[in-house]
């Protein structure tokens, strides 16, 4: 594994409660919450600590520098809020292959699956300690979803086997550690996903014009672009905690 960052999830909201060795989820998780700016949170080197998968290791066991809670940590948005705005972009909830970036501890994910989106989901993270975390959270009657360490760089995936995935936060932490990083993960995200698949992004890092750069390119079309936009029933995006980019992936043929 390469020793700089690519897959963690990243945002500063709040804590939910751990209920029982169950898991019992709450159906609200969190009150969304904005991130606090990374410049607030560096080491001794003046380094930001979420470039470094020691901290991240340190939080899902529980003793990150900053106290985070290492049992559920819901962020920028629950499922909840959430879930129409990916209800309206992944409808299909039969067949759809589902990609989490960065699982950690949230539970949004495991919400998704209880929902239906339970046909084929990969969960995947930089940390180990995360992935470990997450296995646990998604318990052993969740049948058809494979939590893997994984690079997002150089995603253990073939080409085009992915239908849906969801960022909540990874870009904006890869997006921290330098532009190659980030514009090499969603040169991946090219890669995997299927022709008319879609990736559904929760940032509030990432400047809005090089997160759409980024994906500025023959292979995807943009459907929303951080703007205040809304659900068929009215749910807005204000409600995310952040901001909701997306883009379908066209019939363009993926080159490396």
């Amino acid at each position: 594994m390469a020793s700089s960052l690519s897959t963690i999830s990243f945002a500063l909201v709040a804590p939910i409660h751990f209920l029982s060795s169950q898991y019992q989820y709450p159906s609200h998780e969190a009150t969304t919450f904005h991130p606090l700016p990374a410049s607030a949170h560096q080491d001794a080197d003046g380094k930001c600590i979420f470039g470094k998968k020691s901290y991240w290791d340190s939080m899902y066991q529980g003793c990150a520098v900053d106290n985070r809670p290492s049992d559920l940590y819901s962020w920028y948005c629950g499922w909840d809020e959430l879930a129409p705005f990916w209800s309206m972009l992944v409808p299909d909830r039969n067949s759809a292959r589902v990609l989490i970036a960065g699982i950690g501890n949230d539970p949004a994910p495991i919400h998704m699956y209880d929902a239906g989106w339970s046909c084929n989901m990969i969960a995947f993270d930089y940390s180990d300690s995360g992935v470990k975390r997450a296995r646990t959270l998604f318990g052993d009657g969740r049948m058809n979803v494979t939590c893997i360490t994984a690079n997002a760089r150089d995603l253990p995936l073939a080409d085009g086997s992915i239908d849906a995935t969801l960022d909540k936060g990874t870009l904006d932490a890869i997006y921290i550690t330098g532009m190659d990083l980030f514009n090499e993960s969603i040169k991946e995200l090219g890669r995997v996903t299927a022709k008319e698949g879609m990736v559904v992004s929760i940032s509030n890092v990432i400047y809005a014009e090089d997160l759409i750069d980024a994906f500025d390119s023959p292979l995807w079309e943009c459907i929303h672009d951080g703007t205040l936009a809304f659900a068929p029933d009215g749910e807005a995006t204000i409600d995310l905690g952040a901001e909701l980019y997306s883009w379908k992936r066209t019939h363009v043929t993926w080159h490396p």
